[in-house]
């Protein structure tokens, strides 16, 4: 009964996933205060620093755990027997998005003034120069694509991030003063050290590692409660960064300047979209991987990307709205993606 219950459950979720991304945000707009008092929720003080992470890390840490869980091991090596589709697919992480910006830097100042169109735009840069979400894996987890090539993505971006970051940036024509470079260079090479491993290699690893030592069997028994538990996970993550992001949005808003941040954001997604679909069907990569190539290459790793215009920048506080703008764009746009997954896979098979 019980197991029933879950599957009904699990699969309402599923289907109704972009529904209830919304109402997360609608939740997050007239009701800030407990997700705000979640994210600043810390374990105690006298705990090792690298043992003390925040709301988001953990999360992210569970959604990591939650979609290794799910990973066939055999398959895993399938990643790294097409080298070409890897390095192209990486690339484009940060190519692509690169592209965007610079069209919008020609494009921008005919709406705005140059002053405020700079001020996005350095916004938007940071954005594009940021690894893959890690919330991309879990995206791909509850559309059922390929997890191996999720996961390495995810982990394999933010391994090149200390140097793509500082690249992709000078590129993009961005300058800091020497303080500000040393402090990006810190924040970025963080990302590879112990926080790195601690909370995004190790609770991949014990995912991993716990499918091997319950067996695929069980693992598979308890697939929907695994989904159910995932896909409430990326939505009380999204409800606390709502929360945060909203009330930042209103404290800057201007209706221009909001409307060019969403397409924008909506412009990175959809040129991010296609991409990975001309790559799926270039390498000829079933409809799985092209799956996890649809979410790698429309989301972006916001939470760096805030860290380094509050740290790096914090005098321009403008600078978030742009990035918060993409964190929900970002995952609203995965949701309409989840929903066409859905709708063309049919209803789903019972395992």
């Amino acid at each position: 009964m019980l197991e029933r219950w879950t599957t009904r459950i699990s699969e309402t979720v599923r289907h109704r996933l972009p529904l209830l991304l919304i109402v997360c945000y609608a939740i997050a707009l007239v009701l800030p205060g407990p997700g705000q008092a979640i994210r600043k929720w810390e374990l105690p003080t006298d705990w090792p620093e690298i043992l003390r992470p925040s709301t988001s890390q953990l999360l992210v840490a569970v959604l990591l755990f939650l979609a290794a869980l799910g990973v066939e091991i055999r398959r895993v090596p399938r990643v790294f027997r097409q080298p070409a589709l890897l390095v192209s697919t990486l690339s484009a992480v940060w190519l692509t998005p690169a592209a965007v910006i610079l069209l919008a830097w020609w494009t921008m100042p005919m709406v705005v003034d140059s002053d405020t169109a700079s001020t996005l735009l350095v916004g938007f840069a940071l954005v594009a120069s940021m690894p893959v979400a890690n919330s991309a894996a879990a995206w791909t987890q509850q559309s059922r694509g390929e997890l191996p090539w999720a996961l390495a993505l995810v982990v394999l971006s933010i391994v090149v991030c200390p140097w793509m970051i500082p690249l992709a940036l000078k590129l993009l024509g961005l300058t800091f003063s020497d303080a500000e470079t040393t402090k990006l260079e810190q924040l970025t090479a963080s990302f590879t050290g112990l926080e790195f491993v601690v909370w995004v290699l190790l609770p991949t690893a014990l995912g991993v590692v716990m499918r091997w030592a319950v067996g695929a069997e069980r693992v598979a028994q308890h697939r929907q409660a695994v989904l159910l538990t995932s896909a409430g996970t990326l939505l009380l993550l999204n409800y606390i960064n709502a929360a945060s992001a909203l009330p930042q949005m209103e404290d800057e808003f201007r209706l221009m300047w909001l409307v060019i941040c969403v397409v924008t954001a909506l412009s990175l997604c959809f040129v991010g979209l296609v991409v990975a679909q001309l790559l799926g069907r270039m390498f000829r990569s079933s409809g799985s991987t092209i799956t996890a190539l649809d979410y790698a290459l429309t989301m972006k790793n916001t939470g760096l990307a805030i860290a380094l215009a509050s740290s790096v920048l914090e005098e321009h506080a403008i600078l978030l709205l742009p990035v918060f703008t993409m964190t929900l764009v970002q995952h609203l746009f995965a949701g309409a993606l989840h929903r066409g997954v859905v709708r063309r896979n049919g209803p789903p098979v019972h395992e």
